[in-house]
């Protein structure tokens, strides 16, 4: 009786431990603040379909002075597509951009406000690449015309996509009134957005659906086997 006992007290004991380990990683953060609010919004198609990859931000509406987020991202050339698809960064935010493939590229934008066209041989990286405003940025590329892909430059350290379950994880948000954006290229709606205005006091957790399916991914693939090699 008494080793029943003890078994089932090691094992509350294990599950106290470990549940708020769980809760904890049910927010993940691209935020560097430390504060107390956790916020999910879950993305649903017209279908009420989870959604993967949707790109959520949050913009401070209530004069929030919000951390700059430093880590630089990393845009690869993998298999003459760009890795990953969309990519996220703050305004300032150091960009590599970083060539996998054993062939030279040529990326380039001609977004209004953030061009740019740059070779990138096969193993080599740039990491010259800096945009001051929030924007669009398409990408392609000069020698591969398939290639396509999106970076969204934004004016706040709270972003990230959402997962599997079509949820968009935050930590550490400071409290007050924000605007959520939704956003994806082949969003069939204005600016490729869908916006809602929140007031976060607290923990949040509230989902938001389309209106329209998206448009199909474009296929990164050439009709021919034909490349430029390093010559180009």
């Amino acid at each position: 009786m008494v080793k029943v006992f003890f078994y089932v007290l090691v094992f509350f004991i294990i599950v106290l431990l470990l549940s708020p380990i769980s809760q904890a990683q049910d927010c993940s953060a691209n935020s560097t603040i430390h504060d107390d609010s956790c916020v999910q919004v879950k993305v649903y198609s017209k279908n009420k379909q989870a959604l993967v990859d949707m790109v959520v931000y949050l913009e401070p509406l209530s004069g929030q002075v919000l951390t700059p987020s430093i880590s630089p991202l990393v845009i690869s050339q993998k298999d003459k597509a760009f890795s990953p698809y969309i990519s996220i960064i703050q305004a300032n935010q150091e960009i590599q951009f970083t060539n996998q493939d054993d062939i030279t590229h040529h990326i380039y934008s001609v977004s209004q406000g953030n061009k740019f066209s740059f070779k990138i041989r096969a193993g080599q990286s740039n990491a010259n690449t800096r945009f001051e405003h929030s924007s669009e940025v398409a990408m392609g590329c000069n020698i591969h015309d398939w290639m396509s892909g999106y970076l969204l430059v934004v004016d706040t350290p709270y972003f990230t996509k959402t997962n599997q379950q079509g949820i968009a994880n935050f930590a550490n948000i400071q409290q007050g009134k924000y605007r959520v954006v939704v956003w994806h290229p082949q969003m069939k709606t204005s600016n490729n957005r869908l916006i809602v205005e929140k007031n976060i006091n607290g923990n949040a957790l509230f989902s938001v659906s389309l209106t329209a399916e998206l448009e199909k991914l474009p296929v990164q693939e050439s009709d021919d086997d034909f490349d430029f090699l390093s010559d180009y």
